[in-house]
């Protein structure tokens, strides 16, 4: 997928959250995510983050409250958290076309990060989080290589990643099938998913 339209999803998936998320109450926003530790308005304030950003501020921002970048943005996402819901949607909205990605990442993985934390915040409150598959797969691709190193989650070198909503396959070995955006939260070790998912290759990734 080529750069250019990758940052059109990535900014049609901010714009969507962003209305979203407005219309949330107080509860729904202080509902654990399946982010582990982030409530809904800690997703929120990451996505936030995330979207300002530049090299410049990202460096800086992490360098402040480091010393490491996980925790470092952690506490950023919580820091952003406390304040209104109604701030975080006009700032993300605003910030929807904002290119930031980590040097040495492809634009793919900040497609990634709307679609993953989309989802860590709808589902925890039983919303539709629903994507076009033909989106999530290239991020697949990427989340593949990436996943046990960015998200610790066990490796899926072993299994092939078989799509239930679109024409897609990776990997070899027994089948784990779903639909891709639950492929791809398997893929950021939100095992939560891990009941939406079926086939053979499941016993090598639960435990």
């Amino acid at each position: 997928m080529p750069d250019m339209d990758v940052w059109a999803e990535v900014a049609a998936r901010r714009l969507q959250l962003a209305e979203w998320a407005r219309s949330l109450d107080h509860s729904a926003t202080d509902t654990p995510s399946w982010c582990d530790g982030w409530r809904v308005r800690d997703v929120l304030g990451h996505l936030v983050h995330l979207a300002e950003a530049n090299q410049r501020t990202m460096v800086r921002d992490i360098v402040t409250r480091g010393p490491r970048p996980d925790r470092a943005l952690g506490r950023i996402a919580t820091e952003l958290g406390q304040g209104p819901v109604d701030e975080l949607s006009d700032r993300l909205k605003a910030a929807a076309h904002g290119r930031f990605h980590a040097l040495g990442t492809p634009p793919v993985v900040s497609l990634g990060e709307v679609l993953v934390h989309g989802s860590d915040m709808m589902r925890a409150i039983s919303a539709d989080d629903d994507a076009d598959p033909t989106v999530v797969a290239p991020v697949l691709r990427v989340y593949r290589r990436l996943g046990r190193v960015a998200f610790h989650a066990k490796s899926a070198a072993g299994v092939a990643l078989v799509a239930t909503d679109t024409q897609f396959r990776i990997g070899t070995g027994p089948e784990v099938r779903g639909r891709a955006l639950d492929l791809l939260l398997l893929l950021a070790n939100r095992r939560q998913v891990l009941p939406n998912l079926s086939g053979p290759g499941l016993d090598r990734l639960r435990f």
